[in-house]
């Protein structure tokens, strides 16, 4: 290796922007063997290990656990033995110089001095300043913190994030009563935040709404539970038919990425998985290939893994197309936020028994709400509804 190298923020992942530091496995002064699991990363709901590449000593942890940091940010500095302090702090203040932003560059930079070697003060640039990020003071203006209150738990004294929501929670109770609990968002909570905000502001939706007779699906449901050992929900039986639509109409399997329209040849369809700590959009791929039974196995094993927070970044990337359904929970219709960089997503309701008209005359028919939600930039109005035609031909097919 060179004698000093930088351990910065990796970009795991097209939409990543950012990361946070979960866990520091090794400490300063730690000797560091290739492939040695040096910290814990959380990134777009799943939490990604770094390995290190190459051998030498932790000298230098810049980034305090539960911190957020960009991508390319310095987190750490790994160098042999002899090289001298001096020598990493001219290479940390070199690298935030030279990483082309002014945020990153006071991210990595380390604290100026110690907490404790000079007063709290009140006036804009003050001590709190020198002792937090960017991203700190960011979060403080947000929540309605003034810094100069904090007191920081990082090394030397740095407020963090954490440091920062223990104040706003505390600022809370203290005004909403006793009989309010105030819960600072989650790692995961706040990724599914900030790239839900982000898609609803940037992506011009609109939204298309059907209803789709499921009498002929049920009815082929029962036979394929009756038969089989794997068993056949609504929702695997309209997923495998999304799968078959897909490739009908491909121009809705497009993803959306920098300026760029990525066309799948496959319908691999992220299905959204409710658990505790949020929603997943958990990938089954290559849907079109699949019988019902082996889509149902592979989304019952996508949710058991889910529900245990075993969900690997592969099970959660590389998605087409989505499909979300609240009609277990008695949902009549909603309408859904896309999930990019993918440009659809299909909204599924409650299915239930209502009366039509047939052949001029009165019947009961088991009747679905379907919403399509469209990114504007990449597909338009009749494409989408081209979609859902297709979509009702092969619910009608079983």
């Amino acid at each position: 290796m060179s004698e000093i190298y930088p351990i910065a923020v990796p970009k795991w992942g097209i939409e990543m922007v950012e990361g946070t530091i979960n866990t520091w496995n090794k400490r300063e002064g730690d000797a560091i063997a290739r492939g040695d699991e040096v910290f814990e990363m959380e990134s777009d709901k799943i939490v990604n290990v770094w390995e290190a590449p190459v051998e030498g000593v932790l000298r230098r942890v810049i980034a305090e656990e539960g911190d957020a940091h960009p991508v390319g940010a310095l987190l750490g500095v790994i160098a042999a033995a002899d090289v001298s302090d001096a020598d990493i702090d001219a290479f940390v203040a070199s690298y935030a110089n030279t990483s082309g932003s002014a945020e990153t560059a006071a991210e990595s930079a380390p604290a100026a001095a110690p907490a404790t070697t000079a007063p709290a003060s009140s006036k804009p640039g003050g001590d709190a300043n020198t002792r937090s990020s960017p991203s700190v003071r960011r979060l403080a203006q947000e929540l309605g913190v003034d810094l100069n209150t904090v007191n920081g738990t990082g090394r030397r004294g740095r407020i963090t994030e954490d440091d920062v929501r223990a104040a706003a929670s505390d600022a809370g109770e203290a005004g909403a009563g006793d009989n309010v609990q105030v819960t600072p968002l989650s790692a995961t909570r706040k990724t599914i935040a900030r790239r839900l905000t982000e898609a609803k502001q940037q992506i011009p939706h609109f939204y298309l709404s059907v209803d789709y007779e499921l009498d002929g699906l049920l009815a082929r449901r029962a036979q394929l539970n009756a038969a089989g050992d794997v068993r056949v929900s609504v929702n695997d039986l309209i997923v495998w038919c999304v799968g078959r639509a897909l490739m009908a109409e491909p121009r809705v399997n497009v993803n959306l990425v920098g300026d760029d329209i990525h066309q799948f040849a496959d319908a691999n369809i992220a299905v959204a998985v409710a658990t505790e700590d949020g929603l997943y959009p958990a990938t089954v791929r290559k849907v079109q290939d699949l019988s019902v039974q082996e889509l149902a196995t592979n989304l019952a094993d996508l949710a058991a893994r889910a529900a245990d927070g075993k969900l690997t970044k592969d099970d959660i990337s590389g998605g087409s197309f989505t499909v979300s359904n609240l009609g277990m929970f008695g949902v009549h219709s909603f309408t859904a936020i896309i999930n990019p960089p993918m440009g659809a997503i299909l909204a599924l309701g409650k299915g239930e028994q209502r009366v039509v008209v047939k052949d001029g005359a009165p019947a009961v028919a088991t009747v679905i709400n379907a919403t399509l939600s469209c990114d504007h930039r990449v597909i338009d109005g009749a494409v989408g509804a081209s979609f859902l035609q297709a979509l009702g031909r092969e619910i009608d097919a079983l």
